[in-house]
């Protein structure tokens, strides 16, 4: 959730004017589908199949819904900060994979944020583990658990965050005429 409000607070913070939304909304994006399949499959993962599958059946759906992300992100990185976004959601996705399908998450900073622990035949999509493999790229920073949407985020996050952010500014502050073109786009794909 904290990824989601950030993203939003950066990629808000560039439309301060009419012109920065429509330029916003004329962003070519491609294979939009792929994100919405993976956000509904994540979505009804985390929060109800999960618990009720098998773990091995939940990491599969966990891999399955980085892919289609990573499908998505390999289609529009042509984009300004698309690249970076790619580069976070792939150090998440090799610290997920290295973990047997789980987000490590540094003890310390789970702790912080005042989550809860879970058994460990139950999915969640992070958790705390005393000695993760790759661990600097897990969960190592947190959001106190008195604030809101505590919570604790990997580098890779960061990037996500950072890299939509420089989209929307990048891509709002553009002239018509540096705007991509669907020549342009389609070539880059096609190569």
């Amino acid at each position: 959730m904290i990824l989601l409000v950030l993203t939003g607070i950066g990629v808000g913070s560039a439309l301060f004017t009419w012109e920065r939304v429509k330029r916003l909304a004329a962003l070519p994006i491609t294979g939009l589908s792929l994100v919405w399949v993976a956000i509904i499959l994540q979505t009804v993962l985390f929060e109800y199949l999960g618990q009720h599958l098998p773990l091995w059946a939940s990491n599969g759906i966990h891999f399955i819904t980085y892919g289609l992300c990573l499908a998505f992100l390999w289609r529009n990185r042509h984009l300004p900060g698309g690249l970076i976004i790619a580069v976070g959601a792939g150090m998440n996705l090799l610290a997920i994979a290295a973990n047997g399908g789980a987000m490590p998450a540094d003890m310390e900073a789970w702790r912080r944020a005042g989550l809860p622990d879970f058994p460990p035949e139950v999915f969640e999509n992070s958790r705390a583990l005393s000695s993760p493999r790759l661990g600097f790229l897990g969960d190592i920073f947190y959001v106190p658990a008195d604030w809101p949407l505590s919570n604790v985020f990997s580098i890779g996050d960061v990037l996500i965050v950072v890299g939509g952010t420089y989209l929307a500014h990048k891509w709002c502050a553009s002239s018509p005429d540096e705007i991509v073109t669907d020549e342009q786009r389609e070539a880059v794909i096609a190569a």
